[in-house]
């Protein structure tokens, strides 16, 4: 059973290069952008709570790509625009 949060909408501002790098990843990935930056502010917290950050290497293998099908409705129409 998957545990759904109480989204919050919030504005963030990027500089170009994070913008279009953010954009770019998330199409590799068939995840929307604000998924990545979910995804991200997540692993940044952790390691915040640990005190200090981890390395790369310690990731890996612990994240697998998903497919369109674990998408959220919003999100299945994005991921099959951009293919």
């Amino acid at each position: 059973m998957r545990h759904y949060a109480i989204m919050i909408k919030t504005q963030i501002q990027l500089e170009d290069w994070q913008y279009s790098s953010l954009k770019r990843a998330g199409a590799e990935a068939g995840r929307s952008m604000s998924d990545v930056i979910r995804e991200s502010v997540s692993l940044f917290l952790k390691t915040q709570k640990k005190g200090a950050p981890g390395s790369l290497e310690a990731l890996a293998g612990k994240y697998s790509s998903r497919t369109v099908e674990d998408l959220k409705s919003h999100d299945r129409g994005w991921a099959e625009s951009i293919r």
